[in-house]
């Protein structure tokens, strides 16, 4: 008999593209034995990520999980990106680093309207 019903997998869609108004720029970066999630917010110096502790200067939003091993993974340094879909750090807020992420081409939006 022939098989009536196929599932596929498809694209999830997770919201962390916040639209298309602003190209999307990726870098491959250095992490070092941490445990991150795709929409990581992150501090990069000299080649190296590290999540953004509250307070810090962030400029990266992480692209793919990554687990507590040394990797190389890809960041978006620019685009625009859903504020509800971005992690911060325990403590710390979104809204505190949009100047700062505005300042290099990284623009939030809302997935709230």
């Amino acid at each position: 008999m022939a098989e009536l019903i196929t599932t596929t997998t498809g694209v999830h869609y997770d919201d962390l593209i916040g639209g298309t108004n602003v190209s999307v720029v990726t870098a491959n970066v250095a992490v070092s034995g941490a445990t991150l999630a795709r929409g990581a917010l992150l501090t990069v110096t000299d080649g190296t990520a590290a999540a953004s502790a509250k307070g810090a200067a962030a400029n990266a939003i992480l692209a793919a999980s990554v687990v507590a091993e040394d990797t190389v993974a890809t960041v978006y340094v620019k685009g625009q990106f859903n504020r509800e879909s971005v992690i911060v750090a325990e403590g710390d807020d979104i809204n505190s680093h949009e100047a700062e992420l505005r300042n290099v081409g990284i623009y939030l939006t809302s997935l709230k309207g």
